[in-house]
């Protein structure tokens, strides 16, 4: 069995070549700066955590060059990647300054992305204070709350019905970011992204949905899994519906 510590170093290294290699081919492309998003550097890592980087870009920047770096990605995964499922999503300036919806911030809101960029781990370029450099506001608990229940109606509906514009292991994830908002405003939960940290904060509610959802972390679940899920998922948000309508 590889002990923590030094699984850790393996991919800290693994992470660390695939972050010089995104520089490399970006840095005169528009990248100014380059975080490592996700779970992968932090204790919520599981053996199916994959790489994310995100990048600070231009308003120029040339989508065409994250389709090709990804694409180099995906070719070389077992070389490159050492089997890891590794993505670059550029966030153009205007993404975080003024909301504009480019690239993955279509599905990704710029106003919450914005909150989450701070606990990214930082490791190239400008590094910005993401409370002072951006005028973009992050959106309202209430707000959050109601455009994540929209979301989630969606997801299940295209489960059931076999129509997957998202890759079916992500619907947990999604339950989660729900979960963390309802703790935030009615748990006393300081925003975090931490899973580790968000179940610790609700341990006491031992009926509570969020022990179900991390029971699919690290594990390859099988789509009928989560299909099941849904049902749970489904009487959930909408129990959470009738009370974020209530929310100030």
């Amino acid at each position: 069995m590889v002990s923590f510590d030094k699984e850790t170093r393996k991919i800290k290294k693994l992470v660390g070549n695939i972050v010089d290699f995104t520089i490399n081919e970006l840095k005169d492309k528009g990248l100014i700066s380059l975080y490592v998003a996700g779970t992968i550097l932090t204790k919520d890592r599981t053996p199916q955590s994959d790489i994310d980087l995100f990048g600070i870009t231009t308003d120029d920047f040339n989508f065409n060059d994250e389709n090709k770096l990804n694409k180099i990605f995906e070719e070389r995964v077992n070389s490159l990647c050492e089997g890891k499922e590794t993505r670059f999503r550029a966030f153009p300036l205007c993404v975080l300054e003024e909301g504009k919806r480019v690239g993955v911030s279509k599905y990704l809101h710029p106003k919450r992305i914005l909150r989450r960029f701070p606990f990214f781990t930082y490791v190239y370029g400008r590094k910005f204070d993401f409370k002072k450099d951006f005028p973009l506001k992050t959106m309202g608990i209430k707000e959050e709350a109601l455009f994540l229940i929209k979301g989630l109606k969606q997801n299940i509906k295209d489960l059931r019905t076999g129509k997957e514009i998202f890759p079916y292991t992500n619907f947990p994830k999604h339950v989660v970011e729900l979960i963390r908002v309802e703790a935030e405003k009615d748990y006393g939960f300081k925003y975090d992204p931490s899973y580790a940290k968000l179940t610790k904060h609700l341990r006491n509610e031992e009926d509570h949905i969020i022990h179900r959802v991390m029971g699919f972390r690290g594990k390859k679940a099988k789509r009928r899994e989560i299909v099941k899920f849904c049902d749970e998922a489904e009487k959930y948000i909408a129990d959470l519906n009738k009370r974020v309508v209530k929310w100030k």
